[in-house]
């Protein structure tokens, strides 16, 4: 298997952060934003999330219909709560899904997922195969080689893209881009100058972002980031700490 699953600790300290951490908070606004505005029509989806982690992003996914969650550590996978909307199945890309073969989708997610996964290529030819047709694949990834750290080798990515290679990596694999770019623009000054302390000043422990702001700060820049998803459908930010790309199978 050639996927990075987080260590415990990272996933332990995501349960604790991930229902107050602006970061969170923010990410799932726009996804929301995007299915609600570029995906959802009035009926129910069939979803598919892979690397679902604790779960967080199902409350949002299951909105749209059925979510069947994928998740390969069994630590993460404890932490979800299947119900009437959501089933939970054991898996990892590329070739591992066996759990849910002879399955198609509507609209299949990785949300950032993809840069622990050392063959990119293969996770996307397998990811077409599970689509229906005419499917959409929603997917986010961190942004920017030259901010790779301390906080990236913690979480076991491999790699952080450009706008540019996402679309190049979509497209090579028959995907029609939908929508395409950056986010996390606003706080993004913010964001380097913290991975150039991860990279270049921080020695032992964690990295910075890990934890929950004091005094305010995260309240703060929960709003500031939260003016992202209102201003997405009119302008697209020209840099940012994440891609996002909304694609369609033909």
């Amino acid at each position: 298997m050639s996927v990075n699953v987080m260590p415990r600790p990272e996933f332990e300290n995501m349960i604790k952060t991930q229902d107050k951490h602006f970061w969170f908070q923010g990410k799932r606004r726009i996804i929301d934003k995007i299915i609600k505005t570029k995906v959802y029509r009035g009926a129910a989806l069939k979803i598919l999330e892979i690397g679902s982690g604790t779960g967080a992003n199902l409350p949002v996914l299951s909105k749209y219909g059925h979510v069947t969650a994928v998740e390969y550590d069994d630590y993460a996978r404890s932490f979800i709560k299947a119900d009437a909307n959501v089933s939970v199945k054991s898996g990892y890309l590329p070739d591992g899904l066996d759990e849910i073969k002879n399955n198609k989708f509507d609209l299949i997610c990785l949300f950032d997922v993809l840069e622990h996964i050392e063959d990119d290529n293969a996770s996307l030819e397998a990811i077409n195969n599970y689509l229906k047709p005419h499917g959409k694949f929603f997917m986010t990834v961190p942004a920017y080689q030259f901010m790779y750290s301390k906080h990236d080798k913690l979480l076991g990515h491999y790699r952080r893209y450009t706008l540019k290679q996402v679309k190049n990596l979509c497209a090579s694999h028959g995907f029609k881009i939908l929508y395409a770019g950056y986010f996390n623009c606003l706080l993004f000054p913010l964001m380097l100058a913290a991975r150039f302390v991860d990279k270049f000043a921080r020695r032992g422990g964690g990295s910075s972002g890990s934890g929950i702001l004091p005094l305010g700060l995260n309240s703060l820049f929960e709003k500031i980031f939260n003016l992202e998803p209102l201003l997405m459908p009119f302008i697209k930010f020209p840099f940012g700490g994440s891609v996002l790309a909304l694609c369609e199978r033909f």
